[in-house]
C-alpha cells in the first residue's frame, strides 16, 4: 500500500496520544548494588566529618592528609558524583564534569571541603546519612542518561512493522539493499550514506543550509520510497524546548524534486498531546499548531507524527 494523505496521519495521531510513561525511556538501574561504591561513600563520610572537626580551630599536617584521602576517593571512585558532598558542590556554582577539567583540583576541592563543613556537615551529622542518596540522586539525574533510547525504538518501530528491513552502514549495503535504514546524525556510516544518497538523487536539503548543517535522524529506503526522519523526544516545552518545537514544524516545510522522497518530523514524548488538546478547541488555534497545518497543506508529500501515526505510516509502506 502507499503512503495516504499526510492529513490523515496527523489526525490518527492526534486520535491516539502519547502515553505518559514509555518503556524505551525507563532508565532503573541500581548503583547501591555497587559494594565499592558503598564503602567509599561511607568511607567519604568519614573522612569529612574527621577534617571538618580537626579543621574547626586550625589547619594541620593531618587535616592535609584528610584532604589528599578525600580527593583520591573523589576523583578514582565510579558513581562517587552522587554523594551529598559532590552533590553540595552545585549549591557553590561548580559542577563535577568542570571540577575534573580544572588545573588545580586538589586546591579546589579543600575550599569545597571548608564551605561544606561550614554549611552542610553539622545538619547531616543531625539528620544522619543514608545511601539512599546515591540512588535519589542517581534516579533524578537519569532523564540525562537516555543516551540511545530513541533510536533503539525507531529500530524496534521499523524492524516489527516493515518486513525485511534492514540497519545498514554503508552506502554499498544501503543501496543494494530494497528495505534499509540509517541513522544519519549519529549511527556509523550515516553521513556518508546521506551524502552519496544527496548527490544520487539530487536531495537539496535546504533545512539543513539554514540550520548550520544540521542533520536528520534517519533515512529510511522501502522498495523506493524514501523517508527522511527527524525524530524528537519531547515532554514538556518551554525555552530550548520551545525553539526545537519550531525547527521540526520548519522541518516539514521544505521540498524535493523527487516525488518518492518524504520529510517526516516523528514528535516522540507527551508534549505531542498537547496539540490534541488544541486541535480539539474551539477558537483560534496555537500558532505551532496552525504551521503544522500550513506545512502539512502546502506539502503533501510530508509528515508530522507521533508513535501511532508513524506505526500506521510504517505499516502502509510496508
Amino acid at each position: 500500500m502507499v503512503l495516504r494523505d499526510n492529513l490523515i496521519y496527523w489526525k490518527h495521531s492526534l486520535r491516539n496520544p502519547e502515553t505518559i510513561l514509555d518503556e524505551y525511556y525507563f532508565s532503573d538501574e541500581l548503583i547501591v548494588k555497587d559494594k565499592i561504591l558503598l564503602e567509599k561513600a561511607k568511607k567519604l563520610r568519614e573522612l569529612i566529618i574527621a577534617y571538618c572537626v580537626l579543621t574547626e580551630e586550625r589547619e594541620t599536617p593531618e587535616s592535609k592528609r584528610l584532604c589528599n584521602r578525600i580527593f583520591k576517593i573523589v576523583t578514582s571512585i565510579n558513581n562517587i558524583q552522587y554523594h551529598e558532598f559532590i552533590a553540595f558542590w552545585k549549591v557553590l556554582d561548580l559542577s563535577f564534569s568542570v571540577f575534573k577539567k580544572l588545573p588545580n583540583q586538589e586546591e579546589v576541592l579543600e575550599q569545597l571541603l571548608k564551605s561544606y563543613c561550614r554549611k552542610r556537615r553539622n545538619q547531616y551529622d543531625f539528620l544522619g546519612y543514608s545511601n539512599i542518596t546515591l540512588q535519589a540522586l542517581y534516579d533524578f539525574g537519569s532523564s540525562r542518561k537516555k543516551g540511545n533510547s530513541g533510536n533503539v525504538k525507531l529500530s524496534d518501530l521499523f524492524e516489527s512493522n516493515i518486513t525485511g528491513v534492514k540497519l545498514t552502514k554503508s552506502f554499498t549495503e544501503f543501496n543494494n539493499t530494497k528495505r534499509a535504514y540509517c541513522f544519519v546524525d549519529k549511527g556509523t556510516g550515516g553521513k556518508e550514506i546521506f551524502r552519496n544518497f544527496s548527490i544520487n538523487e539530487k536531495v537539496k536539503y535546504a533545512f539543513g543550509k539554514k540550520y548550520q548543517n544540521k542533520l536528520f535522524d534517519v533515512l529510511l529506503k522501502v522498495d523506493g520510497i524514501f523517508l527522511l526522519i527527524e525524530a524528537k523526544h519531547m515532554k514538556e516545552g518551554g525555552g530550548a524546548q520551545s525553539k526545537q518545537v519550531v525547527e521540526v514544524i520548519d522541518f516539514i516545510g521544505y521540498t524535493e524534486v523527487h516525488t518518492n522522497i518524504h520529510y517526516v518530523t516523528f514528535m516522540d514524548g507527551i508534549y505531542f498531546n498537547r496539540f490534541n488538546i488544541i486541535s480539539q478547541t474551539k477558537g483560534k488555534k496555537e500558532t505551532n499548531v496552525n504551521s503544522i497545518l500550513k506545512n502539512l497543506q502546502n506539502n503533501k508529500r510530508y509528515f508530522f507524527v507521533n508513535t501511532a501515526g508513524l506505526i500506521k505510516m510504517l505499516k502502509d509502506i510496508n
